[in-house]
């Protein structure tokens, strides 16, 4: 029945797990806000580690048998942003890296809840197959850890390591890519041809090759800031580049300020005294080179007087 298929924006089913990610969020904050952070952090670690073996586990499920072997081990490799946030966020959350903690935010945060409010590949199956719920959990994880990570004070935000995070990613596209053509390689998966290969229609690689076409027309929003010399056709990363850059950072810095905003006024009002230091400066130059060209004592004038007494001595 269509009734119970997952169906973007007209399926009751697609709002009813809106809602329980939504929900699950607010469970979390109010079960845990008060207990001690070392409780915090393991709860969170461990949903991570629970996404984490989901991600493997999934592969035993009926969409995945069907696919058979060695087929099948692709959608348990570094196959798209998601993916790849689903087997290296356990590691990212115990480091002690702060730029790996602040892609889980921003690039987590925005990824996570597109794939929960886009499901895509989930699109047309009954709400209640293992692989649908196996897709929320994942994608639900992928958003809530993060961003109860920084709300517990598990990990402090700093806006200028947003260029890190935003390299991260870049980092992460390049290692789809090679993760896709080591496949192809060793003959797991199969291409005929490069144009097949970066037709990002045919497959999932988080966009590190380009927009499917039954995107385009929301890629249209952001695709103006991509030069057409990268898009027709798409250049592997590099068309992502200004849309990530300037779309991104501004996402990352808005985001941010909801708990950097002190931080960020102190440097704004640093800047502007500095920049009123430097304009004083100038002006001031800018005078005195006014007066010595227009009347001032100069070593010229000094020469012309020398000059002249040294005339009238000889008379």
């Amino acid at each position: 029945m269509e009734l119970v298929k997952i169906t973007f924006g007209t399926s009751l089913f697609y709002y009813l797990y809106l809602v329980l990610c939504v929900g699950a969020f607010l469970g979390l904050y109010f079960l845990l806000r008060k207990k001690s952070r070392k409780v915090q952090y393991w709860v969170l670690f461990g949903i991570l580690a629970f996404n984490f073996v989901l991600h493997f586990v999934k592969l035993c499920f009926p969409q995945y048998i069907e696919k058979g072997f060695p087929a099948v081990i692709r959608k348990c490799s570094f196959e798209n942003i998601c993916a790849v946030s689903t087997m290296v966020f356990p590691f990212m959350f115990i480091s002690k890296s702060k730029a790996c903690k602040d892609y889980m935010f921003y690039i987590g945060l925005v990824s996570g809840i597109l794939g929960c409010s886009a499901p895509m590949p989930v699109k047309g199956l009954e709400f209640y197959q293992l692989e649908v719920i196996r897709y929320y959990i994942c994608h639900a994880s992928i958003w809530i850890v993060p961003l109860l990570m920084v709300m517990f004070g598990l990990h402090t935000l700093d806006y200028r390591r947003i260029w890190k995070a935003f390299a991260i990613y870049f980092l992460v596209l390049g290692v789809i890519i090679v993760n896709e053509i080591i496949l192809i390689r060793i003959g797991w998966v199969a291409t005929d041809s490069l144009e097949e290969f970066f037709n990002p229609s045919n497959r999932d690689m988080g966009y590190a090759i380009g927009v499917p076409e039954e995107m385009r027309g929301v890629a249209k929003y952001i695709l103006w800031l991509t030069p057409k010399a990268w898009k027709d056709p798409y250049v592997p990363i590099l068309w992502e580049f200004f849309p990530v850059v300037i779309l991104g950072g501004l996402y990352a810095l808005l985001i941010s300020l909801i708990w950097e905003h002190e931080h960020f006024k102190k440097d704004m009002i640093a800047l502007w005294k500095n920049i009123v230091i430097l304009w004083g400066r100038f002006k001031a130059n800018f005078k005195n080179d006014g007066e010595a060209s227009d009347g001032g004592y100069t070593d010229a004038d000094d020469f012309d007087e020398k000059t002249a007494s040294a005339d009238g001595q000889d008379e």
